[in-house]
């Protein structure tokens, strides 16, 4: 038999065009700009350095100004940075499958003390939501988005949640969550937004409320990322692989759920770092300008352009004013929401198999 093995989860770092690297090696990428009377400047950009690892800490001394490539020292030009949640929103949906062997196991304090920490990291720069589901038609909201609760309180209700049905429906919980996530992803104001559904469960598909061709046009049509963590000796990797498309992690070993977790995690607590609006107060009155922003940390620099007019800019400016950006490149379109389930699926390719321990 085949020992059981963690697949580590496949993360990928999607890149915008860089402007130009001015001598270094930084990758600073415009996702949004603005320029708003009575003298407001402002970047949206990102910062990456040279094996694609985003660059966070950086402070207002981190950044240069150059305005048609004469610098702007600080006195000439205030600057700030800004909270980056004026551009960007980020929802994170965590669903706990409590119909299978894991709700009977010695690991489920364990489990619930995992969802506590997904609540408390990725809550610090997203809105969570944690629902739980079993065999029901329904999945049962735990802990809803905005919502206010002592994380203590989250695990232990899910330490004491008892399955109302065996039969697992883990695709119409995921219907069900690319459904929530795409109604926040709506009625969220800001242009740029993104979702991630991440899901955990240690078997498959069982109730077949939903086909699993319905499903998987769902994800097709989806611009939420999807991770699944699969533990257990009745996952398939198959199965699981077609659900999460954003990245998977798949073990014969029940207790793998907690590096899972924590690969999870760590990819989404750190989404937002090297992210950074940079606000500033341009001497410029009248005419275009071009401004070239430089981003130094020790040992290596990147750099930016972006044209602007000055027409009708006065005195009166603070970097701090909130910036009207538009058009942001790193933003994904919105879909359509998932067609309604069919009547039940009668087919088999769903059914309960056990893990290749890939």
């Amino acid at each position: 038999m085949r020992p059981p093995a963690l697949v580590a989860l496949s993360l990928a770092v999607v890149s915008s065009v860089a402007v130009g690297c001015g001598g270094g090696t930084l990758k600073v990428t415009k996702l949004g700009a603005s320029a708003q009377r009575p003298a407001n400047v402002a970047l949206y950009l990102s910062v990456f350095d040279k094996v694609g690892q985003p660059v966070g800490g950086l402070v207002p001394a981190n950044f240069r100004v150059y305005e048609d490539k004469k610098l702007i020292p600080e006195g000439k030009a205030k600057r700030a940075l800004l909270d980056t949640g004026i551009a960007s929103t980020r929802y994170a949906l965590l669903l706990v499958d409590m119909s299978g062997p894991m709700v009977d196991s010695e690991d489920l304090p364990d489990l619930a003390k995992a969802v506590g920490q997904f609540v408390d990291k990725v809550g610090v720069s997203q809105s969570v939501a944690v629902d739980v589901f079993d065999g029901g038609d329904e999945v049962a909201p735990l802990f809803g988005f905005g919502a206010n609760m002592e994380t203590a309180k989250i695990v232990d209700a899910v330490r004491k949640f008892r399955p109302r049905n065996r039969t697992t429906n883990l695709n119409g919980a995921v219907f069900q969550g690319l459904a929530a996530l795409k109604e926040q992803l709506d009625q969220a104001t800001t242009t740029e937004k993104g979702a991630s559904l991440v899901v955990f469960t240690d078997r498959g598909d069982l109730a077949h409320s939903v086909n699993a061709a319905v499903l998987e046009q769902a994800l097709k049509d989806t611009p939420v990322d999807v991770y699944v963590i699969a533990t257990g000796e009745k996952v398939s990797r198959t199965e699981i692989a077609a659900i999460g498309h954003s990245g998977i992690v798949v073990s014969a070993d029940p207790k793998a759920f907690k590096k899972g977790f924590d690969q999870v995690i760590a990819k989404l607590a750190t989404a937002s770092d090297g992210r950074y609006i940079f606000s500033y107060c341009t001497p410029k009155r009248k005419g275009d300008h071009t401004l070239r922003l430089e981003v130094a940390v020790p040992d290596d620099k990147g750099e930016l352009s972006y044209e602007f007019s000055a027409d009708s800019f006065k005195a009166g400016c603070t970097p701090k004013k909130r910036p009207s950006f538009s058009g942001l490149g790193g933003s994904k379109p919105s879909r359509p929401a998932p067609p309604p389930p069919p009547p039940p699926a009668s087919d088999d390719d769903a059914d309960d198999q056990g893990s290749d321990g890939r």
